[in-house]
Parts: C-alpha cells; sequence; structure tokens
C-alpha cells in the first residue's frame, strides 16, 4: 500500500506478522520490566480490546501496512464502547505497545506518533462531607464485618490510600510506635505514610477480631481471605449506599479525594500532600487538590478582595436611587 500514513514493518519471520505472539512479547519484556500485576492486567485487558476491534474490523491484523487510522479507529470505538477516560488508557496502552515493537526492530515507526491523544472531560472532584463520613462509618456494625469496613474507611479517609495500596498491606507493615504504615505504590515504590490515633484504635480492634491467621493481608474477608479490590470497592458502595450517598461519588477514589482536600483546608502544603499521595510529580497532586465549587464560593466570601476594602464593603438596608 502506497502513502505517506503507511507504516512498513519489517519482514523478521512469522512472530512478527501475528498480533498475539506480539502482545504477548510485549507482555513479558513489562514483566520483566517489574510492572506491577495491576498495570499488566490493564495492558493485556486493553490490547485484548484492540485484538477484537481489528478481528471485527479488519478481518485480520495488517502488520504490513499499520496506519494511524486503524489506531483512531479503535481510539473512537473505546470511546463509544466505555469512555473517554478509558479511550485515553487504551491510546497510552497503544503508544507503549508499538514503541516497544520499535524498540524490538519489529517496526519502523510508532503509529501512535502521528495520532491525538484523545481529550477528556476534568470533572470536578467529588468528596465527601464530614458528615457523610460520618453517616457512613454509623452503618458499620459491631461484629467482625462492621469493626474491619469501619478499619477500612477510616484508613482510607486518614492515609489517602489506593485501592491497590490498601489491599497490599500486611500486618508487618503497621509501625505501632510510629503510627505509619509501609505502602507499596505505583512502579513498586515504597513510601511511609502516618496515621492518627482514631486510626490506631478502629486498626486495633480490628486486629482483635481478625485474631491469629495464616494469611499475612492486613484485610481479609469473614474466611480470612485476603480481600481484592474489587470486593474492597464492593464493600464502600454498599456502605455509601447505606448511607444514604448515591452515584459516582460511591467509590474509592472519593475518599482519596476527601483526604487531599480536607489535608489542604487543614493547611497543609502541596508539597506534604505529594509525597503522602504517592506521586512523582506535583502536577498530578494538583490534580487531586482542586476544590469543589463550593470550596470556591465559601474562600471567594472570605477572602472577597472588594469586599475587604473599608470604603466599598459590604451595606445592609436599601438605598434610594439618586
Amino acid at each position: 500500500m502506497a502513502g505517506s500514513n503507511v507504516v512498513r514493518i519489517r519482514r523478521l519471520g512469522p512472530s512478527a506478522q501475528d498480533l498475539g505472539a506480539a502482545i504477548q512479547g510485549f507482555l513479558s519484556f513489562c514483566q520483566a520490566k517489574n510492572l506491577s500485576p495491576n498495570t499488566l492486567v490493564y495492558y493485556r485487558q486493553r490490547l485484548a480490546a484492540f485484538a477484537r476491534y481489528v478481528a471485527e474490523h479488519h478481518c485480520e491484523f495488517p502488520l504490513g501496512e499499520i496506519t494511524p487510522q486503524i489506531i483512531r479507529g479503535f481510539v473512537a470505538w473505546e470511546t463509544d464502547r466505555n469512555s473517554a477516560s478509558t479511550a485515553n488508557h487504551s491510546y497510552t496502552t497503544l503508544n507503549a505497545f508499538f514503541s516497544y515493537l520499535v524498540r524490538d526492530g519489529l517496526l519502523d515507526q510508532n503509529p501512535v506518533d502521528r495520532v491525538d491523544k484523545p481529550r477528556r472531560r476534568r470533572a470536578v472532584i467529588g468528596t465527601f462531607s464530614p458528615e457523610e463520613v460520618e453517616s457512613i462509618l454509623a452503618t458499620c456494625r459491631n461484629d467482625f464485618v462492621g469493626v474491619r469496613d469501619r478499619a477500612i474507611i477510616l484508613t482510607l479517609l486518614d492515609c489517602g490510600l489506593r485501592a491497590s495500596e490498601l489491599c497490599g498491606l500486611r500486618l508487618e507493615d503497621i509501625d505501632w510506635r510510629e503510627q505509619t504504615l509501609l505502602v507499596v505504590g505505583k512502579g513498586d515504590r515504597e513510601r511511609v505514610v502516618p496515621f492518627g490515633s482514631a486510626v490506631r484504635r478502629a486498626l486495633g480492634e480490628y486486629i482483635g477480631r481478625r485474631g491469629d491467621l495464616p494469611c499475612r493481608e492486613l484485610f481479609v474477608s469473614v474466611y480470612g481471605e485476603p480481600i481484592n479490590r474489587h470486593r474492597l470497592r464492593a464493600i464502600v458502595r454498599r456502605r455509601c449506599e447505606s448511607a444514604g450517598i448515591k452515584g459516582v461519588r460511591c467509590s474509592l477514589h472519593t475518599f482519596r479525594h476527601t483526604f487531599a482536600v480536607m489535608f489542604l483546608r487543614a493547611g497543609a502544603d502541596a508539597f506534604t500532600l505529594q509525597k503522602l499521595l504517592g506521586h512523582s510529580d506535583l502536577g498530578m497532586t494538583r490534580r487531586y487538590c482542586e476544590l469543589s465549587r463550593t470550596d470556591v464560593l465559601e474562600k471567594h466570601r472570605l477572602f472577597s478582595p472588594a469586599d475587604r476594602l473599608r470604603s466599598v464593603g459590604p451595606t445592609s438596608g436599601r438605598k434610594r436611587l439618586k
């Protein structure tokens, strides 16, 4: 096929012409780089979706003529089937995948280079109010599940952990004297996250109910098995709905957002928050720390520059027009 949009592949044998083999090679490469299991799972899911798209729309993977149009079509397909956020992640996955093929000499050029990254709407970050958190905690009874869920909710609120980070906590990761958790974040980067007295009491009560189990993971099911991210999401969603909170805010990340906003409201700085959240750069922290519209209105009422001028400050009562 002629044309400037065609990316030619070097003929290096059957494996170079097989999408499944290329994907497996890429995943093996990522595993050798010691990427997190969650990243590997997500790459596998998005590349499987790409393979399905190619099979449905192009009959076979056209490794001899990989075009940016195919990439654009897949990204649009992902947006229609899932969401703009998923399409954005799929774009990132394909960029990593084709960069690997170029690096290994299977492609001369990365077709994603000529595809614009899809834009996604930056929604206002949702948070819980202190009253809503109290309502969520009030749904936790004094049985094992209630005590465990209370400890989970308070840890999420007080430490701002990701789902995978909380599920990965082990008993030995708790430093009771310093009141800190040793957290393994993205890229297997470790960080120390402090927790307060309320979390200390909640964890102590929960571990007392948990007892001595072979499982070393901190949070377990009623059968003594470690809980995974899917189970954790279900726990949070059920507690939120029981408290009368509906919609997209019924999520684990809402606790992470709430932690960030409450931390800033209390007077903390963004650099400290960046370390606690485990972000590699401050730009990501700013995204998590965007305040809601209500916060902006309240801050403006408190610090309105014009209202703080004596000569034009707020007045009460009616005045006759002159």
